[in-house]
Order: structure tokens, then C-alpha cells, then sequence
């Protein structure tokens, strides 16, 4: 027999057929001439039991050995994986994570279930976000390692500060693609050091505290919000839309969102941009008047509230069109900084179709509320029901 390895037995086998095959042929001869390729194919069928047969048997028992030794090697991997100090992730060559260790899951703010098959950069501030996209593939391609500087957007449980970002080309046992290894650190500096706690009864009851009282001054946000609009809905005096859509957005802005923004849905379906409220700075580098400027038709979430009439809440929004682009095509996501939105139709007392769609951003300025959460959408929907009682009854209803 030649080599003793899985690359001889190929070669026996790949011999082995090819005789076979020459004994097909032989089945269209007269009788008399078939008794020596009778022999030959008896010959074959031995050997095919007494060599074949065995070595593919060892064969495969030796694969199902190494099987079990690289399942054990593994498993061993995604444990120290999980305990390296550093937060780290493993992302495929799009950006999406395959895999968080505990550390880079609490850096971010979210299990490692929600995060998988996530694109990291949704977890970027918008500026950031192409960077890394651009500098994932490029490992991913095998141009070398990569380290770039990013700002995180603040979550329910993220830091939302910068972070250097170590990417590096990691091929994975049994694929044939580049995945990429992302080490978190502090620009410039090794890991961060953890946060001190202090020991026993004390440090539980002082998380406890902080979190009741960040509780309760949400609740007061909420209540302060709500209380806020209504009072500037029951003011505006009038029920002309133009006037209760610009009450409602100064009522909003500031207290609950960064931005406030109102287009009113007329009666054949067609959007009008009725007020932006943004913040100080948007006014100096023109992100307000290129968002007052822009066709709510060309603005995908406004778009589906008005048609669909449903709530929509976006954390870290993956999609960078999602609300449309300004004239030079830069998405003004980007361009106003939103790292959570919150898009509420309006409608009149009895009326199911929607009369406007308010739209609010968070910027996820340091310090600032985190994304919106679900009972703050909750209470925004409130606020869009009072906005709809203060437009009045439908117009082909009034006398």
C-alpha cells in the first residue's frame, strides 16, 4: 500500500474506482471472454473488504477522536474568551458581533444574546460609524491591524465614552474568511481601571439608593413632560395646526428630547415639515435648517408613523437613512447626532387616520437621559393623544 495517511488512502481509493471502471466495460464482451475479468472483479471486491474497508473504519475513528480533542479545545477558548480583563468582541468582516466577553457586554450596556448578529457601530456615535465599518473591512481583507479612536453612545447601561479600539484578523478554526478581534481600551492607555466598590452591606445599599433615586427622577422627567405639554397645548388658544404643532415641540424640547420636530399629514396623504425645536448648536452649523428644509416624504420613519399609525422607538439606529438625507446627501442622523429616536402619529378625537407625526432625538450627550425607554414612549404617546385632542374634531366633522 502507498502512504498511511488520510492522502494515501485517497489516492487508493481514487485507484481503486478507476479499475473498477475499467471492469464496466467489459460487461458488453461475448460470455467466454468475461471468466478473467470475473477474477479481476473478485480480486477487487477482497481487497475493497480486507483493505478498503478497515482503513476507512480507522479513519474515521481517528476523526471522531480529534473531533472530540478540538471540541475540548473550544470550549476551553470561549472560557478564557469570557475572562480576559479587557472588553472584547468578535465581529464577522461586515461589523456585525459574533461574540462579546462579559467585559465588552457591560461596556456596552446590553447582554451578549441582544448584541449578537448587531452591527457594532450601532453602538458608535454616528460620526463614528463608517470608521469602523471601513477599518473592519479591511482587516477582515487582510490589510493588517487597525486601531481607531470612537465615541460609544450611551445606553441604560453603557459608558458612553471614548474608546480606542484594537482590531486585529483572527481566522477561526474550520472557516475560510478573516474574522476580526476588537480589544476595547482608554485612548492611549492600556484597560481602564475598574471602578472602585466598597465592601459589604454598603456598597449594595448605595447602588440600591442610586438606583431608586435615578428611578424617581425619571418618573418626575415623565411627569414634569407631560404636565409641560398639556399646559402648552391648553395655551396655544386655537386650534390651527401650524400654531398647536409649534406649542407642542417648544413643550418637548429641552426637558425630554434634544430635538422636537412636527409635520402635519393633510387630508390626501401628503407630509409638510410644520416645526423643528432643536437645540442652540444645530442652529450655528445648520443641521436645523437642512432638517426644516427636508421632504418628510423622503423620511422613512415619518413615512411609516403616518401610514401605519404605529409608535416606533430606536436605540442606536442602525439604519443611517432612516430619517432621509439633506440636500447633499449627508443623513441627517448623522448630521444631528441621534443615538435614540421616538416617532409618535397624532390623531384627532374620532378619527382614525393620522393628522401629524412627532418626531423626537436624543443625542446622548454625556450626563444626558440615555436612550428612550418604553414607559417614556409610553408617556410621549400621551402627549400625541392630548396633541390630537387640541387639534379638534376632523375637519369634515365641523359644522
Amino acid at each position: 500500500m502507498t502512504g498511511g495517511g488520510r492522502d494515501g488512502f485517497s489516492e487508493e481509493l481514487a485507484d481503486f474506482r478507476a479499475r473498477v471502471r475499467e471492469l464496466e466495460g467489459v460487461r458488453g464482451l461475448p460470455p467466454d471472454q468475461r471468466l478473467r475479468a470475473l477474477e479481476a472483479a473478485l480480486t477487487e471486491l477482497r481487497y475493497a473488504a480486507d483493505v478498503l474497508g478497515p482503513r476507512h473504519d480507522e479513519l474515521a475513528r481517528r476523526t471522531r477522536a480529534g473531533a472530540g480533542t478540538g471540541r475540548q479545545e473550544e470550549q476551553l477558548l470561549r472560557a478564557l474568551f469570557q475572562r480576559l480583563p479587557l472588553p472584547v468582541a468578535l465581529l464577522d468582516r461586515d461589523g456585525a458581533i459574533r461574540r462579546l466577553n462579559q467585559g465588552a457586554a457591560r461596556l456596552l450596556g446590553v447582554s451578549a444574546g441582544y448584541a449578537t448578529g448587531r452591527s457594532l457601530a450601532a453602538f458608535l456615535q454616528p460620526a463614528d460609524r463608517p470608521a469602523l465599518r471601513t477599518q473592519a473591512a479591511a482587516v477582515a481583507r487582510g490589510d493588517g491591524d487597525r486601531s481607531i479612536v470612537v465615541d460609544l453612545a450611551p445606553g441604560d447601561g453603557a459608558a458612553g465614552d471614548r474608546r480606542q479600539l484594537t482590531l486585529v484578523a483572527l481566522r477561526p478554526p474550520g472557516e475560510t474568511h478573516h474574522a476580526v478581534l476588537t480589544v476595547f481600551q482608554a485612548p492611549g492607555h492600556g484597560a481602564p481601571p475598574p471602578r472602585p466598590a466598597a465592601a459589604g452591606h454598603g456598597a449594595g445599599t448605595g447602588d440600591g439608593a442610586r438606583r431608586a433615586l435615578s428611578e424617581a427622577t425619571r418618573e418626575t422627567l415623565l411627569l414634569d413632560t407631560l404636565d409641560e405639554a398639556t399646559a402648552a397645548l391648553l395655551t396655544a388658544g386655537t386650534q390651527e395646526p401650524r400654531a398647536v404643532l409649534e406649542a407642542v415641540t417648544r413643550a418637548l424640547r429641552g426637558p425630554i428630547a434634544d430635538w422636537a420636530i412636527a409635520d402635519l399629514v393633510a387630508g390626501d396623504g401628503t407630509l409638510r415639515r410644520i416645526a423643528v425645536a432643536a437645540p442652540a448648536a444645530a442652529g450655528g452649523d445648520g443641521a436645523a435648517a437642512a432638517v426644516l428644509a427636508q421632504d418628510p416624504a423622503s423620511c422613512p420613519v415619518v413615512v411609516e408613523a403616518a401610514a401605519g399609525g404605529v409608535v416606533t422607538v430606536r436605540v442606536r439606529p442602525e439604519d443611517a437613512a432612516c430619517f432621509g438625507h439633506d440636500e447633499e446627501g449627508t443623513a441627517l442622523i448623522a448630521r444631528a447626532a441621534v443615538a435614540s429616536l421616538v416617532c409618535l402619529p397624532v390623531r384627532r378625537p374620532g378619527d382614525a387616520a393620522v393628522a401629524a407625526v412627532l418626531t423626537l432625538f436624543r443625542t446622548g450627550e454625556p450626563g444626558g437621559p440615555g436612550p428612550f425607554s418604553m414607559p417614556e414612549a409610553g408617556v410621549l404617546e400621551r402627549v400625541a393623544r392630548h396633541t390630537g385632542l387640541a387639534l379638534g374634531p376632523p375637519l369634515s366633522s365641523r359644522p
